[in-house]
Formats: structure tokens, C-alpha cells, sequence
């Protein structure tokens, strides 16, 4: 015994009044149980749940109560395992079974039931059995306990029903050694509780690395174009390795103990459980190994009938999207998420609901939300939480006005989704029973509450949850049993958003560290913008754009803030891939051109490496303005991997040295190619003093011509007519 519990003994054996005060309090709870009323909490076994935890010497776990909810005229079967962890052998032991018969009327007084000390108040005594001994030192045994229904003495009212505590002991002559305390679920004939809607939401994602695998791109072969990969990094040795090493880690997570297989398996049986998958995961599965196949027809199979919602391909960040106002982006990753489940499922799931990354996500989130179309917006259990904690309801889907409108905030109870996370976290050694009992005291106390009654509730399961599938399947199947549960698919539970006006507002503004920054998101969607701008020069686009969504969409992943130095590295790939997708024209020119014309032309070369046609524009931009282009450039038609010359019809306007830089062009002036430079050197009065020239020889050449004619004087022909004409004619008298 411990100093402290000795000095209280010592306490109370000299002074008999405390011993009497909590006889009484220990009969006054007996006369309240008896009652059947609600725990206060200022109860006796309340007060001694502050003491000390440990255990006595002895481990006792209920591994099975029967029925989970118990109703008049039937007996309670309680079973369980104990073990002697003490140094001696046990001569006498006996496992008795105790229930508190107070109604437990909310998390609170749960969770202080469950964690009271072993040692403290638990209840009073409706069975027991003897265990046959000795028990040495390191064995256990199985006991079970049966009580007759007439020996709780419950009552029967409509308001009575509802969780109560129950706990099994073991003692030693007398002294208890162990105690293991989980819930009686009390319902009367006469009672119908109504059933409260319960979501439960499971997001079916992978680690990073399987984005790797997601992404790297399969192009077919396109009608006029030749298949080949894309260029860059994502096509090399490397990349081909680091995806081999990915399709080996998604191998083990869905291997018969890797987590995505647990996930299957602990909410594959139960349909009315809703799954957010990752479509990215879906791809990447399908080109891993045997047990990831094996796996995703598994997912499939089991997603018939089941309320299937896809995320946006990769998970993206919400908020890092949010915060860099790309909107463009996360269409992508919706547009990439439609195709690729529409393969695996068979039709496309919702693809409106988004899941913040943030447990409280910021008020710029929530409106890029709304901006960008979402039905709904998962966020953690802290955000949203009730202005008036009087008032507050347990309600799993509320409406919240954003500076863009309203959205349907769908917010996750945090004691259910503790329960299914871990059951650990709120019963050390919880069991199979216990944590299915737990389960449904909860969903009790809540449909029990006037407040809450009725309004949906929603637990909503992290992202790498790693279940323990006994437990996870034991407490499915109790809530889809439960008299006053009403297991609902999420879809469902979004159409029944109940005020938020009462809640706390988001933060203003806030970002977190391990948030990928909006640098980098708007170099992505920059980086993606430009090569689908490139992509229209060819008659095929998609040829070039193959896996390149995917490519952008990967360093977006909620995964890769785990890991933030990875995927500054991938960020970097990633650019430098769709970067080099925009390579493969090219202008060749001469270096130095001269014009002595005031219009000539100018011939280049246009080099095409494209496996496709490519259909260009030519556009001289001269660094001074004695030089300009005739026409407006003019479309040209460059073959798959050859060359073309293009004439391009200049004017030179005075005499001057001149730097020309030459641009390719799509058809809506988006630069294609890095630009190139030529030096032209300008001379057209030389054209000028030529003509003056010409002319003014021409103008000599007549004058001489005349002169020389004129010297030159008769020709014979015409002297011999002069010569008749005088003889005809009488001479005339000399005049003196």
C-alpha cells in the first residue's frame, strides 16, 4: 500500500466520522440508483476517480457482454478474462459483477466512470462466481457471470433508458486485486427512443510515394501523332526506380497487415459507411503489385451500394490552394479525380466534397471552398465549436456563412471519432465489448439529450488511420443495432446542415507551417497553363499533355506535409518536367543581315522536333523603328521533325544598324520557342542614288543620240529626193 492510502487508512480507523459520511454516500447512491435518475457529478465514485489508476495486482477484461442492450425479463451474461499478475497464487478467487444504476447523461460522466481509479466506488454488487484456485502467479482464466434481469431493479419509465455503469472485479479473500469497468446499455419495452442519424466517414488515402506511381504518365498511341513519353525527368532511369520503390511501399500497405488493408476490412462489411477516396491511390494500386490489385478489386467490389465520395486527385491542399487564389488548379485535380474513378467504379462518385487539412481551417479556405462549388467541407472536431457551451449540440453538419456564401461544414463529434480512432484513448485495454458498449453509451447519451436529439452526428476518421479491425467491426456492427442510431451515408448527412449561426467563427487568417507555399502552388499552375498553351500549336494536344495534371498535382498532396524538404525536391522535378514538355522549336537564323532595299525579305528557318505538325507564327520584333514587318505574321505549317523556311516580308525606312529579335508564335500570340537575335544593318538610299544614277545616263544617252544624229546630216536616200526637187524648179536671178 502506498504512504499515502496507509496514512488515510490510519485516518480513518482514529476518526470514525468519515468512515460514517461515506457510508451514507455510498447508500444515497444506492436510493439514486434505485431511482433510476441521471448521474451527478457530484457523486462518491466521481469524487474518487482522481485516484490512483494503477492496478492491484490482477488484469481483468470483459471480453464479452450479453445482449449489448439490455431489456426487461432478460439476463445479463457478462464474460471475461482474468490474470494473476501478482507474485502469489490466488487461493480464493471470485469475479463479481457491479452496476451503477444512475442513468449517465453525458460524455462527461462517461468518461469519468471509465477512467475512475480501480480501487474506487463501482456500484453495487448483482453477481458473482467463484474461480476455481489456486490462480498462480502469471495464468489467467475465463469467468463469466450471469444476473437474472429481476436483480437490477431498473425501472421502466421512457426516460429511464440509457447507459448506466457495469464493472467486473476480481477479489482475494475479500480483497480486490482487479477491475474492469465498461457500460450497461438499459431499455425499457415501453420506450422508443428516436433514432439519431450517424455518419461515419473513412478516407481511403495512401502515403505520398504512391503519388509517384499516380503520376508517372502512359501515353497511347493518337491518331497523327507518334506515342512516345513525355520529355523530362519523369521518363528517366531515376524516375522509373523511384516508382518501382513506391509500388513496393503501396505493396505493403495493402498487404494482409498493412493499413489500407485493415481499413477494408474493419468497414468493408457495412455498407452504410461512407469511404472518401483518393483516386490518385486508385491508379496507383492498379500498376503496383498482386496485393495491391487483390486490394483495389477488393475497393471496388465492396464499394457497390456504399456511398462513395472521391477527393480531388492527390488529396490536394486545400488551404495551400486557397491561400495562393488557384482555383484552376484544384479543377484540375476535380477533372483528374472524374476520369480516373469513373474507370475503377464504374461511374463517377461526388467529387464536391473537400476535406481541409487544417483541423480548423482558416476563413480563406472556407470561401475558396465556396468559390470553387463544394457541397461540403470536412474539418476537425475543434473548429465550429459552440458560442454558448449551455446550448451547444453535438450536430455533425451545420451551415456557416463565408465571405463568399454559405457552406455545409460537416464536423466531426470528438468523442466518437476518438472511439473508432483508438479505442485506447478512452479505455486503456479496451476490448472488442467494452469499446462497442462505450460506443453506444455515447450515441445514447447524445439521442438521450433534448438538445441534441435527433441532429446528425458525424465521426470522421484521420487520414492515416491504421485500425485494430475486432474492435472497429464490433462497434459497427452495435451502431448499426442500436434502437436509437440511424446509420446514414454522408451524402445524407449533408442535406440535413442545421444552423451554425451559434457556432464560433474560423480564424481570419492563418497558415500553417507545414502548408506548401503559394509561390510554389502558383509556379505549378503557371507551369501547366504554359504547356497547355504550347499544346495548341500541335493538331493533338493531349499527346503532349499526357500525365501532366497529375505530374502538377502531385507535390500538392496533404501527405507531403510530413514530409516538406521531399517535396520541395519534387516541386522542382516537377517544373523542370513540364518545362522541358514546352521544347522542340526552334528558329535558326543568320547572325547579321544586310538591307539595302526599303522592302525586302527576310529568310529563317523554323526546326521542328515535335513527333507532330506544328503550326506556327513568325513575328520580327525590331528594337528600333527603321525596321518593320510588311504584314501581319502569317500561320506556317512546320512538318514533324523537319525544317521550314519562312520568308517574312520587312521594310527598311532609313539607314541605321538595327536589332531584330525573332518570336514563334501560337495563334494566340503565346511564345513557343526562346526568342533568337539577328543584327540588320540598313542602306536603302544606296536603292535611291542607283536610280538617280540610271536615269540620269538614260537622259545622256538621248542627248547624244540626237547630237550625233544631227552631225551626221543626209543620208543618201534623202539627198537624192533634195536634188530632184531642185531641178524642177526655174533658178532664180542672182541678187546683187
Amino acid at each position: 500500500m502506498s504512504p499515502s492510502r496507509l496514512a488515510c487508512a490510519t485516518h480513518i480507523r482514529r476518526s470514525p466520522l468519515p468512515f460514517v459520511l461515506t457510508l451514507v454516500a455510498l447508500v444515497a447512491l444506492g436510493v439514486g440508483g434505485a431511482a433510476g435518475g441521471p448521474f451527478e457529478p457530484g457523486s462518491a465514485w466521481a469524487a474518487a476517480a482522481s485516484a490512483d489508476p494503477a492496478a492491484s495486482g490482477a488484469l481483468v477484461q470483459v471480453t464479452a457482454v450479453t445482449p449489448q442492450v439490455l431489456r426487461p425479463n432478460q439476463d445479463l451474461v457478462v464474460t471475461a478474462t482474468v490474470r494473476n499478475d501478482t507474485a502469489t497464487a490466488l487461493t480464493s478467487p471470485r469475479a463479481t459483477l457491479r452496476i451503477s444504476r444512475f442513468r449517465l447523461a453525458s460524455s462527461m460522466q462517461l468518461e469519468a466512470w471509465a477512467g475512475s481509479a480501480v480501487l474506487a466506488d463501482a456500484g453495487k454488487a448483482v453477481g458473482s462466481v467463484d474461480i476455481q484456485g489456486p490462480l498462480a502467479p502469471g495464468t489467467s482464466a475465463q469467468v463469466s457471470v450471469t444476473v437474472p434481469a429481476s436483480a437490477f431493479a431498473l425501472l421502466g419509465t421512457p426516460d429511464a433508458w440509457g447507459p448506466r455503469g457495469l464493472a467486473l472485479e476480481l477479489t482475494d479473500v475479500g480483497r480486490r486485486l482487479g477491475l474492469d469497468r465498461t457500460f450497461l446499455l438499459w431499455l425499457p419495452d415501453a420506450t422508443a427512443p428516436t433514432p439519431s442519424p450517424v455518419s461515419v466517414l473513412v478516407p481511403v488515402v495512401g502515403p505520398p510515394s504512391a503519388l509517384a506511381t499516380a503520376a508517372t504518365p502512359t501515353p497511347t498511341p493518337t491518331p497523327g501523332a507518334t506515342a512516345s513519353p513525355a520529355p523530362g525527368p519523369t521518363s528517366t532511369a531515376t524516375a522509373d526506380a523511384d516508382s518501382a520503390v513506391a509500388a513496393r511501399e503501396l505493396d505493403a500497405l495493402t498487404a494482409s497487415t498493412g493499413r489500407l488493408r485493415t481499413v477494408i476490412d474493419a468497414t468493408g462489411q457495412h455498407a452504410q459507411v461512407s469511404w472518401a477516396v483518393d483516386p490518385s491511390l486508385v491508379e496507383a494500386a492498379a500498376r503496383a503489385g498482386s496485393s495491391s490489385t487483390t486490394w483495389l478489386a477488393d475497393l471496388t467490389q465492396r464499394s457497390a451500394r456504399r456511398d462513395v465520395l472521391a477527393l480531388p486527385w492527390g488529396d490536394p491542399d486545400l488551404a495551400a490552394l486557397a491561400h495562393a487564389d488557384r482555383p484552376d488548379v484544384l479543377k484540375l485535380a476535380r477533372d483528374a479525380a472524374a476520369s480516373s474513378t469513373a474507370t475503377a467504379f464504374g461511374s463517377s462518385p461526388q467529387t464536391q466534397l473537400l476535406w481541409a487539412a487544417d483541423d480548423v481551417p482558416d476563413a480563406t479556405t472556407a470561401a475558396f471552398a465556396v468559390r470553387t462549388g463544394a457541397r461540403g467541407l470536412v474539418v476537425g472536431p475543434q473548429a465550429l465549436a459552440p458560442a454558448d457551451p449551455a446550448k451547444s449540440t453535438r450536430s455533425g453538419a451545420v451551415s456557416v456563412q463565408t465571405g463568399a456564401g454559405a457552406l455545409t461544414a460537416l464536423v466531426p463529434d470528438a468523442v466518437l471519432t476518438a472511439a473508432l480512432t483508438d479505442a485506447g484513448t478512452l479505455d486503456p485495454g479496451a476490448t472488442p465489448a467494452t469499446a462497442a458498449q462505450r460506443i453506444l453509451a455515447e450515441t445514447a447519451v447524445a439521442a438521450h439529450d433534448k438538445a441534441s436529439s435527433g441532429q446528425p452526428l458525424l465521426a470522421a476518421l484521420p487520414r492515416d488511420w491504421f485500425p485494430d479491425v475486432p474492435i472497429v467491426q464490433e462497434q459497427l456492427d452495435a451502431l448499426a443495432t442500436a434502437p436509437w442510431v440511424d446509420l446514414t451515408s454522408v451524402t445524407g448527412l449533408i442535406g440535413r446542415a442545421g444552423d451554425g449561426s451559434a457556432r464560433t467563427a474560423l480564424p481570419a487568417g492563418t497558415r500553417s507551417s507545414q502548408e506548401l507555399s503559394p509561390a510554389h502552388v502558383v509556379a505549378l499552375g503557371d507551369a501547366r497553363a504554359a504547356v497547355a498553351a504550347f499544346a495548341t500549336v500541335v493538331p493533338v494536344p493531349d499527346a503532349l499533355l499526357a500525365g501532366l495534371d497529375r505530374q502538377i498535382l502531385s507535390p500538392l498532396s496533404v501527405a507531403w506535409r510530413a514530409a516538406p524538404s521531399t517535396r520541395a525536391a519534387l516541386v522542382d522535378t516537377v517544373l523542370a518536367s513540364a518545362n522541358a514538355r514546352r521544347t522542340g522549336l526552334s528558329v535558326l537564323v543568320s547572325p547579321k543581315f544586310n538591307v539595302i532595299a526599303s522592302a525586302t525579305k527576310i529568310r529563317l528557318t523554323v526546326h521542328n522536333a515535335l513527333p507532330q505538325d506544328a503550326t506556327v507564327r513568325v513575328d520580327l520584333r525590331p528594337r528600333k523603328a527603321c525596321l518593320t514587318m510588311t504584314d501581319a505574321p502569317k500561320p506556317t505549317t512546320v512538318a514533324a521533325q523537319s525544317d521550314t523556311i519562312v520568308a517574312v516580308d520587312v521594310r527598311a525606312n532609313a539607314n541605321c544598324d538595327v536589332d531584330v529579335d525573332v518570336y514563334l508564335l501560337t495563334s494566340d500570340g503565346t511564345v513557343v520557342a526562346s526568342p533568337v537575335q539577328f543584327s540588320a544593318r540598313l542602306s536603302p538610299t544606296i536603292e535611291n542614288v542607283g536610280t538617280l544614277v540610271v536615269g540620269a545616263l538614260l537622259g545622256l544617252g538621248l542627248v547624244i543620240g540626237i547630237v550625233r544624229t544631227v552631225r551626221r546630216g543626209q543620208t543618201a536616200n534623202r539627198g537624192a529626193r533634195v536634188s530632184a526637187q531642185a531641178a524642177a524648179v526655174p533658178p532664180e536671178e542672182d541678187t546683187p
